[in-house]
């Protein structure tokens, strides 16, 4: 696709789209985090609510080539390359000191062995997703779920406040 037919694609279409998108993904993300795990009646909701939480976050965060509506897509149709390989490399990171799994492995695994596919799974599989949504649920511990958001929100804080204008 030519460049200039690609631009206007997503120019207007695009910003409302992921604005709208964000927004969505703040809600999900508060209502996620407001939840009681201490309480055995709210686990079923909190996996309801985690899993529609993953599955935008995979879209916005995680998609790639250059064709879907992918923040860092975003920003490189808006000439801001450099915010899009933030976000990536910091994806990119390790999720843990112990192992190379990077957070945008252990979130894709959640993502797409869980909830956008329901892949066959072994015990081992299961265990090792129990073990990330524990961790990723942990405030105690580093690359939490509310550190990741953070972190992103972070690179993309002026660009975000631009967007709900």
């Amino acid at each position: 696709m030519e460049e200039e037919v690609y631009k206007s694609l997503y120019e207007r279409p695009f910003a409302q789209q992921i604005a709208f998108n964000i927004e969505q993904l703040e809600y999900r993300f508060a209502r996620l985090s407001a939840i009681d795990l201490s309480k055995h009646e709210n686990q079923k909701e909190y996996l309801m609510l985690f899993d529609s939480f993953l599955a935008l976050f995979r879209a916005l965060f995680l998609e790639n080539g250059n064709k879907q509506y992918s923040i860092q897509n975003y920003y490189r149709v808006k000439g801001q390359a450099e915010i899009a390989k933030e976000i990536d490399d910091y994806l990119d990171g390790k999720m843990f000191s112990w192992t190379d799994k990077s957070i945008r492995e252990v979130l894709k695994i959640l993502a797409d062995k869980f909830v956008c596919h329901i892949d066959p799974i072994t015990k081992e599989d299961l265990a090792l997703a129990n073990f990330y949504m524990s961790h990723l649920g942990n405030l105690y511990v580093d690359n939490n779920l509310q550190d990741i958001m953070e972190k992103i929100y972070q690179i993309m804080e002026q660009d975000c406040n631009d967007l709900k204008k």
